[in-house]
């Protein structure tokens, strides 16, 4: 893993993409969406971090899905999570979508463990749509955003989204170079719970 500065620059590098969204959205004309994502990324208040992006496809590909941006950050401790969760999806014929999930609640940290084939730590994060534009995704529903960082210099990292039935549509699983996690305490690399 990554020391500080690694999660740091991910959240500036969040924080500045959505600026640019936002002022390419009020250049162009187009309103702004009902579920904008917070144009900050707040520092963690626990002590295990976590931070993650991705811009791009599902994998595996999704008939309803070309592009997607989804990104956030919080902390974990004593076996709960918290934070702030953005999706922004587009293509399918529908039009774009916004998803604003908030993280609280129990929540499972496995360290040393492999997918991929790579060691890294995982983390199991209870969320709730607190804001949304999409008329079939209502405000309150729950779900699981789960996040794996590998370990040490190559990295293949992943995001998983699910959802009640109601808002199924958006359950998604990202892998691939375009994904970035960071899940660390203190700064280093998360070997215990």
């Amino acid at each position: 893993m990554a020391a500080v500065s690694t999660p740091r620059r991910l959240r500036l590098l969040i924080a500045a993409a959505s600026l640019a969204v936002t002022a390419l959205a009020t250049s162009s004309g187009v309103a702004a969406p009902s579920a904008a994502c917070p144009a900050s990324v707040a520092a963690s208040a626990g002590p295990v971090a976590w931070v993650f992006s991705q811009l791009g496809a599902p994998s595996p590909a999704s008939a309803g899905l070309s592009w997607s941006w989804t990104r956030g950050s919080g902390s974990w401790a004593a076996g709960a999570g918290t934070g702030t969760i953005c999706s922004q999806d587009r293509g399918g014929g529908r039009p774009t979508r916004n998803l604003v999930l908030t993280v609280a609640g129990a929540s499972t940290l496995s360290p040393q463990i492999v997918r991929y084939g790579l060691p890294g730590v995982a983390i199991t994060l209870p969320v709730r749509v607190s804001a949304t534009d999409d008329g079939s995704c209502p405000r309150g529903t729950r779900g699981t955003v789960t996040l794996f960082a590998s370990y040490y210099s190559v990295h293949r990292d992943s995001i998983a989204l699910r959802f009640a039935r109601a808002c199924r549509s958006h359950d998604h699983t990202f892998t691939g170079t375009a994904v970035h996690v960071e899940i660390s305490r203190n700064g280093a690399q998360v070997n215990s719970a």
